[in-house]
């Protein structure tokens, strides 16, 4: 997650961002969490998989 984080791409970094937030901060519930960087309920649940996946997909090949 925090390499996921760091990342130069927005859509990474912002992804590892929701994910240390949500699984491991546990700083609030789901709505909270997407508050937080003021995005929408679709775009944070895109981060949210996009960031599960990502992490796979690098370690996969």
């Amino acid at each position: 997650m925090d390499t996921l984080a760091a990342s130069p791409g927005a859509a990474d970094a912002e992804a590892g961002r929701i994910l240390r937030a949500y699984c491991v901060g546990r700083s609030g519930t789901r709505r909270q969490v997407a508050r937080s960087p003021h995005i929408s309920r679709a775009v944070y649940f895109r981060r949210l998989r996009h960031g599960m996946v990502a992490p796979a997909a690098r370690h996969a090949g």
